[in-house]
């Protein structure tokens, strides 16, 4: 059977968990992935999506989608960690820049 990719999206794992949750006959890489996403959120999806929303309202053009949703999911708790996430940045961020995306971050926790 082919498939065809409609379309690409990035999302977090917490919207990983929801999607998976309302799946009933889960095959053995749903349950793997479902038993992932149960461990590794950190948020509700609720503050997933308003995180992201804030996030890509900056106007940082260098702050990518998939970086975005790698800090959500990552939840950083200071500009060290922050950097690790964004260290394949094809254009560096500023600490002022970093500095506004924890605080961001925080408001969340």
């Amino acid at each position: 059977m082919d498939y065809e990719i409609v379309k690409e999206t990035f999302i977090p794992t917490t919207k990983v968990k929801e999607i998976l949750k309302k799946v009933k006959d889960k095959t053995y890489e749903q349950k793997t992935a479902y038993e992932h996403a149960k461990k590794f959120s950190k948020i509700t999806l609720d503050k997933a999506e308003n995180l992201i929303k804030e996030l890509l309202e900056l106007e940082m053009r260098k702050l990518k989608e998939h970086q975005v949703v790698k800090i959500v999911d990552l939840m950083p708790k200071n500009i060290k960690e922050l950097k690790v996430i964004l260290e394949k940045s094809q254009i560096p961020f500023k600490e002022e820049e970093l500095k506004e995306i924890i605080e961001i971050v925080k408001k969340y926790e």
